[in-house]
């Protein structure tokens, strides 16, 4: 008899195991308003609940194309970097079991070396470009991507102010804010399609479409970019009202689960990240441990459209969501 494999949970609990033999913690102090945004984003993600429809059940299918690519599932890899505690290689290591559960990643800083491999894994990779002040820096990154086979390419704006560090800011030596004209020019020089992430409201929003984005990212970093920046899950649906015919609308920040991928999708995202839970299925089992993170999210998000009566990604409404406010509420 084969050992049953690990449950979503049961994979983030033995990867944050092990990140604690490493020393690495992912709790924040208990008065720091680090974390805030992540906080409230669960609490609304848990607030909605599901209508099932039992009678006369369909079969669901969580396949989807995206930036041309037939993939299997619409939760990828967000932009992940070489974090200090992890082995060299990782990223591609990530990136295999991606790819082996037929979904794509996107990638941070790092160099073309570590991109190309990546890409020679055969998974669809999207390279995310930090918003350096110097504009050579940026354009040759995007050459970069372009001409090694990446499938889009895109910006992190929201680090344009440098990333936070527990309280502390860096990076602003080297990042800083994106002007409109500067970034349409760019978008205009690539065949690539161009991603914006870290939109919050609707004004970003409106502004990727007036310069020529095809996606945008509904995203608050993990809280890396602002403290107490807008939860991404309550910032969608406005902004899915505002431009979600105009392009693809993205999602991620503090998603863990198949459940929290159909709620997204609800609310009108194409596809939802996920970047620390695919640190710590790395952590918890290798490469394989990432296949099984996205595979068992996906068989989750089968399950629960089946129970709603989603046959299909498209056929997932707002309707299929209903919020339970708090008792008291």
């Amino acid at each position: 008899m084969s050992e049953e494999q690990r449950t979503i949970s049961e994979i983030y609990a033995k990867g944050k195991e092990n990140l604690e033999k490493m020393g690495v913690s992912l709790t924040f102090p208990p008065d720091s308003d680090i974390g805030a945004s992540s906080k409230e984003n669960r609490k609304y993600l848990d607030s909605l609940f599901f209508e099932p429809k039992f009678f006369d059940p369909v079969e669901a299918d969580t396949s989807l194309t995206l930036f041309g690519r037939k993939l299997k599932t619409p939760a990828f890899c967000s932009a992940l970097s070489m974090l200090p505690f992890m082995p060299e290689n990782c990223l591609v290591d990530i990136a295999r079991g991606i790819g082996n559960a037929g979904s794509l990643m996107m990638l941070g800083i790092g160099g073309s070396a570590e991109l190309q491999n990546a890409i020679d894994t055969g998974t669809p990779i999207v390279k995310i470009v930090k918003p350096y002040r110097k504009t050579e820096l940026i354009y040759e990154k995007v050459r970069d991507a372009e001409s090694r086979g990446c499938v889009a390419v895109g910006m992190d704006i929201d680090h344009s102010l440098g990333r936070l560090r527990g309280d502390r800011v860096d990076g602003t030596e080297i990042r800083g804010p994106q002007r409109s004209d500067e970034l349409r020019q760019l978008i205009s020089q690539t065949k690539l399609p161009f991603i914006i992430k870290g939109v919050l409201s609707i004004s970003d929003a409106q502004k990727a479409v007036e310069i020529g984005a095809s996606a945008i990212v509904v995203s608050n970093h993990a809280a890396n970019s602002l403290l107490f920046g807008l939860p991404s899950m309550i910032a969608l649906p406005k902004i899915v009202d505002s431009v979600g015919k105009k392009l693809t609308v993205l999602v991620d920040s503090g998603f863990k689960t198949g459940n929290d991928v159909l709620k997204a999708l609800a609310f009108g995202a194409k596809a939802v990240g996920f970047g620390w839970p695919m640190v710590l299925a790395f952590v918890a089992d290798g490469w394989s441990g990432v296949e099984l993170l996205v595979n068992q999210i996906t068989a989750e998000l089968s399950r629960t459209m089946t129970a709603v009566g989603c046959s299909n990604l498209s056929t997932i409404k707002r309707s299929s969501v209903v919020q339970v406010p708090p008792i008291g509420g």
